[in-house]
C-alpha cells in the first residue's frame, strides 16, 4: 500500500514546489524590482537548481507567473461610450500602469524576446488585444475599403502603446513614470484622432 501511494505523494510534493516557485516569482514581480532566477529561488526558500528543474529559463517561469493578466477585461470594465479617441487613451493608460507595476519582470521579457526573437511567440500580445478592443466600435463602422487603413492604425498604435516605448521615455528621455504614461496616452489619442478624421465611417445605428 505504501509503495502504491508513493507516486501520488511525490506528485503532490512536486506540484507544491512548482506552485511555491510560481508564487515567489509573482511576489517579486509585484514589487516592480529586478527579477532573477536566483532571487526567485531565494524567495521560494529553495535552490536555483530546483527552480531550473521546473522551468528551463526565467521567461518560461514569468509566463506561468505573471503573463496571464486579462487587460482587455480591465479595459472593458473601464470604458464608457464608443469614442475611439477616449477608448484608446484608456487602453494606453491601462497598459502603461500594468507595465510599471511589474516592470522588472516585463524588462526580462522584452530583453529575452529582443535577444532571441524566436521566443516572441511566447510573449502575450496584450497591446493588440487592448488596441483592437478600444477601436472595435469605430472599426466596425468602417467599410471594407477602409480595412487596410484601420489595420495600419492598429500597427502604428502598437508602436506607441508598448512596454518598449514606456521604457524609452523613462530611461532615455528621463520622464517620470507618470509623465511617460501621459505621453503615451497623448500620442495614442492624437494618432487615433487623426485616423478617425481621415477614415470615413458609417454612422452608428441603434
Amino acid at each position: 500500500m505504501a509503495e502504491r501511494s508513493r507516486p501520488s505523494g511525490l506528485s503532490n510534493q512536486m506540484e507544491r514546489t512548482r506552485s511555491a516557485i510560481v508564487a515567489a516569482a509573482r511576489n517579486l514581480a509585484d514589487t516592480g524590482a529586478e527579477i532573477t532566477m536566483p532571487g526567485v529561488a531565494a524567495e521560494a526558500r529553495g535552490s536555483e537548481a530546483t527552480a531550473y528543474r521546473y522551468f528551463p529559463d526565467l521567461l518560461s517561469l514569468l509566463r506561468a507567473a505573471v503573463m496571464t493578466e486579462d487587460l482587455v477585461a480591465v479595459l472593458r470594465s473601464a470604458t464608457r461610450g464608443d469614442d475611439p479617441v477616449e477608448r484608446i487613451g484608456q487602453a494606453a493608460e491601462i497598459l502603461g500602469r500594468a507595465v510599471l507595476r511589474r516592470q522588472g519582470a516585463v524588462r526580462v521579457v522584452v530583453a529575452s524576446t529582443i535577444a532571441k526573437p524566436s521566443t516572441s511567440k511566447d510573449r502575450p500580445a496584450h497591446r493588440f488585444g487592448l488596441i483592437e478592443h478600444a477601436l472595435a466600435p469605430w472599426a466596425d463602422r468602417c467599410g471594407p475599403a477602409q480595412r487596410a487603413d484601420v489595420e495600419q492604425l492598429v500597427r502604428g498604435l502598437a508602436l506607441v502603446i508598448s512596454a518598449e516605448s514606456l521604457f524609452a521615455l523613462v530611461d532615455l528621455c528621463g520622464l517620470t513614470p507618470d509623465d511617460a504614461i501621459a505621453s503615451l496616452v497623448t500620442t495614442a489619442r492624437q494618432m487615433t484622432a487623426a485616423a478617425v478624421a481621415a477614415i470615413p465611417a458609417r454612422p452608428a445605428t441603434d
